[in-house]
């Protein structure tokens, strides 16, 4: 038969699985909302990562374009340069000479009518 005593023990263990149940059903919604929480914040910095990412490709396809533009402007310079130095070095009889490139006249300048005693037909002497 079983006695007073077992039975007293038995509620004692029934009492105590059912408060241990209680805490932990507790402890289990409070981790729910933990995690829901974490997996919002997650779901959030996953969309600012992406935006992040977007951005970077963006901004790495900008500079490989201006580093193309350079390159192209570079060419182009470094073709101007080549062509007006080959234009330098074969004038034409239709270019003249340039007046930057002409070198200062040490001498002072002729006074007046001196031009008149130049003979006819003669250049003068600018040098």
């Amino acid at each position: 038969m079983i006695s007073l005593e077992q039975i007293r023990l038995l509620e004692q263990k029934v009492t105590s699985a059912v408060e241990l149940i209680r805490v932990l059903k507790e402890e289990n919604a409070t981790l729910r909302r933990g995690l829901d929480s974490a997996q919002r914040r997650m779901k959030e910095l996953e969309t600012l990562v992406e935006g992040f990412k977007t951005d970077q490709r963006e901004i790495e396809s900008a500079i490989v374009r201006t580093l193309h533009n350079l390159d192209d402007l570079e060419e182009s310079a470094a073709g101007a340069a080549g062509a007006a130095a080959a234009a330098r070095e074969k004038p034409t009889r239709h270019d003249a000479p340039a007046r930057d490139s002409a070198p200062a006249d040490p001498k002072p300048a002729a006074p007046a009518g001196a031009e008149a005693n130049q003979p006819a037909g003669s250049e003068l002497d600018i040098f």
